[in-house]
């Protein structure tokens, strides 16, 4: 069973990666049987980016030469969607679109199609006004499609937590009858040469068949088939070092030490709370051996791991209120 541990200043608690009362998590081709039906919205963040690049998220500029954009593999990612969505004639009515230009472009590839542009998909801190827009019903018959950025999705998509959705992925949604946003299923990166029928899908890289893992598919991956990973030279690559190593000591004292210097200062949240959801998670996992990292932003970062469960991803954030300081980390396992 897929579990998650939210750290938020490691004030852990346990729960389910879906309660009783969300519908199935769809994958697949029974998730394209329910699109070729309509009355979903497939909600897309952007295909992968070239991520050499450090865009001015405070100061987003409509220049192409001064945004993240797409890469070779975002590109190849983002037409192998149009190829899915027209090898099983998912029928799409509204397309809808961050006006960042590795968004516009992931929608025409995925649907052939020229989308309407729209601040609420790219605002941040996102608003209301953002959830009432994923969480407008399609017109009979069609899907709407939107892409956008990972925070619109962890932000207002009940189930999608921080990593949950990476880039070239998708939430699919629907919206019940009192006008709330109901999780149906997802679209991993891995799953678009399965649809496909691509050949790739019968070797896939070492780094799609952990992510697939963790989210709850797949064997166990061999450690031995990735190599080391390289913590970025920030704020938010440093503590992150700094607090795998505490973990893996799997010594209290020494996450004492890190709790106490370098996670948010909660009065809600007291260390020895935190200390045994520390103790807890390493009970359970053992040493996390990182393989691989996502630099999500300056202030955030994804890191995928092996334990003794097999998979595990970690997402990092930095405090905003507390400089200097993680604002959470949360993790993500098979269980």
């Amino acid at each position: 069973m897929l579990q998650k541990f939210m750290l938020l200043g490691l004030a852990t608690t346990l729960v389910a990666a879906t309660t009783p009362n969300q519908p199935a998590d769809l994958r697949g081709e029974a998730l394209m049987a329910e699109l070729k039906k309509g009355g979903y919205t497939v909600v897309l963040r952007h295909a992968r980016t070239d991520r050499s690049y450090q865009e001015d998220i405070a100061n987003i500029s409509p220049l192409r030469t001064k945004q993240r954009n797409l890469n070779d593999d975002g590109v190849e990612d983002a037409r192998l969607m149009g190829v899915v969505f027209k090898k099983f004639a998912i029928p799409f009515g509204e397309v809808l679109s961050s006006p960042m230009f590795r968004c516009t472009e992931t929608a025409e590839y995925a649907t052939d199609k020229s989308p309407t542009t729209t601040m609420l998909l790219r605002t941040f801190p996102t608003t209301e006004e953002t959830r009432k827009l994923l969480a407008v019903a399609p017109k009979a018959g069609t899907n709407r499609l939107i892409s956008t950025h990972h925070f619109i999705l962890e932000t207002h998509i009940p189930g999608i937590t921080p990593g949950a959705i990476g880039e070239s992925e998708a939430a699919v949604i629907r919206t019940t009858a009192d006008g709330k946003i109901e999780l149906v299923g997802k679209i991993l990166l891995a799953d678009w040469s399965a649809l496909a029928g691509n050949p790739a899908a019968e070797a896939p890289s070492a780094m799609s068949k952990l992510a697939q893992f963790i989210h709850g598919g797949g064997a166990t991956p061999d450690p031995k088939d990735y190599g080391p990973a390289k913590y970025p030279d920030n704020q938010v690559g440093r503590l992150t070092e700094a607090y795998i190593k505490a973990f893996n000591s799997g010594d209290t004292t020494q996450m004492r030490r890190f709790v106490e210097s370098s996670l948010e200062v909660d009065a809600k949240r007291p260390t020895a709370d935190r200390l045994a959801s520390f103790r807890k998670i390493f009970d359970d996992l053992g040493e996390l051996h990182v393989i691989g990292i996502q630099v999500t932003s300056d202030n955030e970062l994804t890191l995928l791991a092996h334990a003794k469960k097999g998979g595990a991803m970690i997402t990092v954030k930095n405090s905003e209120q507390q400089k200097g300081r993680l604002a959470s980390v949360s993790l993500r396992y098979n269980q």
